[in-house]
């Protein structure tokens, strides 16, 4: 118990979830380049790559599209999580995925609210499902999704990216 309480409050000290814009591309940067260090099992794209993005691609994911977001965790003037969406050429479907929460915020409800902003933004923008994919060994993302409402599908969906063998997949019907 008192780990937890520990946790909220670091948690709580000076936080705020928000959306990302284009000023922020090196605060993203730095948090890409921080969760693909820190769990390179987790993501498809690997830190080698990203390193080699220039300011105007890192520019690029920071700025909000009606077809493309990201989230923050902001603390102290640092980002220390983050979660992005996107809509491929299904309309109805937005994707889930870059979702990363630094070590010492873990289990203190911040991946649960960056899913809740990918949730409501897919919903405000006239999704009908959010769809995402997890490392078929990663119990601990698989739990979060589903404690957020996500279910398990049996099948692979169409995605706009090609998956890592093993993944399990899960949508939200909104």
């Amino acid at each position: 118990m008192k780990l937890g309480n520990e946790r909220a409050a670091v948690r709580e000290a000076d936080a705020v979830i928000r959306r990302v814009g284009p000023d922020d591309w090196e605060r993203l940067r730095d948090v890409r380049l921080r969760a693909l260090t820190s769990d390179r099992e987790a993501f498809i794209e690997t830190v080698e790559n990203a390193r080699m993005f220039t300011e105007a691609r890192w520019r690029e994911r920071a700025t909000p599209t009606e077809r493309n977001v990201t989230f923050v965790h902001e603390r102290n003037g640092t980002f220390d999580a983050m979660v992005s969406a996107f809509v491929g050429d299904d309309a109805d479907t937005a994707y889930l995925v870059g979702m990363w929460v630094a070590p010492e915020l873990r289990g203190a409800g911040v991946a649960r609210e960056l899913v809740g902003c990918v949730i409501d933004w897919s919903r405000g923008h006239g999704r009908a499902r959010v769809v995402l994919s997890v490392k078929g060994g990663n119990a601990p993302a698989a739990r979060l999704y589903e404690k957020c409402g996500f279910v398990e599908l049996g099948e692979p969906p169409p995605l706009p990216y090609e998956p890592p063998r093993g993944e399990r997949f899960y949508s939200y019907s909104l």
